[in-house]
């Protein structure tokens, strides 16, 4: 009977926290020098179905994405003191998502993209000697007193003298419509109006970061954050990035633009 090793534990752990990952991804995340060896390990997994790979013929260039496979549920499930983190019913939804949108899919392997560039931006920024901590939407599943719906992600990051920087991360799909844009911006002005955060959580209010499609919605967003900053509370802080940039370049202060409230 197959048995996967370690590191193919490692891969569908990961594969749970952000749901769909590819090959490349699950490399730098491995932090594994060796292609090959991630390739045979996925196809095992394949082949065993712990694993479900999504890959497009025409589009060759672009490494195959896999999500988790009906033997990794029943993996899970008979040996739970392998993750603690993993829950039943979450699991369940997770390895059924094989069927969602190819925007859903983008969506999942974005939140990879920018875990993978956290931890390179803590190795260049202190050598190794910042600390970074990053939790997925499923992570966050169940947290008390947690903003709803879920963020994507929240993550702290400490430098080499111990200064730590909370972030709360959520970002937003093609074609977002106004009104879905204002009413998660409402939620967050609402939650901290509210004090959850701040009479339930260790630490200070973190601060808040959009990820936006496109530059429509990133401007229309810096306008009517400025406006509810104004009218509410000048006390959260709130950074606007663009999807692309942040592909391309990782996510850093310098794809990042705070809201700052006008006169």
């Amino acid at each position: 009977m197959f048995q996967p090793t370690p590191k193919q534990i490692e891969i569908l752990k990961l594969i749970y926290k952000f749901r769909f990952l590819n090959r490349t991804q699950l490399q730098s995340i491995l932090n594994h020098k060796q292609k090959q060896k991630i390739i045979i390990w996925l196809n095992q997994l394949t082949e065993q179905k712990y694993l479900k790979r999504y890959f497009d013929k025409k589009l060759a260039t672009i490494p195959a994405a896999y999500s988790l496979g009906s033997m990794a549920r029943k993996y899970f499930l008979k040996n739970p003191e392998l993750y603690k983190d993993i829950t039943a019913p979450l699991l369940s939804r997770v390895w059924r998502e094989s069927s969602s949108t190819q925007k859903f899919k983008r969506h999942c392997m974005l939140v990879a993209d920018i875990y993978i560039s956290l931890i390179k931006l803590i190795y260049q920024a202190d050598g190794g000697k910042g600390k970074l901590n990053f939790f997925a939407k499923t992570d966050l599943g169940g947290v008390q007193y947690l903003i709803l719906p879920e963020p994507d992600a929240y993550f702290s990051l400490g430098d080499k003298d111990g200064l730590v920087k909370r972030y709360l991360l959520d970002i937003f799909d093609d074609l977002p419509p106004r009104m879905i844009m204002r009413k998660r911006i409402k939620q967050y002005f609402n939650y901290f109006e509210k004090a959850y955060w701040q009479d339930h959580m260790k630490h200070d209010f973190p601060e808040i970061i959009i990820v936006c499609p496109d530059n429509t919605s990133k401007n229309y967003l810096n306008v009517f954050i400025k406006r509810m900053l104004k009218e509410k509370t000048e006390e959260l802080s709130f950074y606007l990035a663009l999807r692309d940039e942040i592909q391309q370049k990782g996510l850093n202060k310098g794809v990042l633009e705070k809201v700052v409230p006008t006169d």
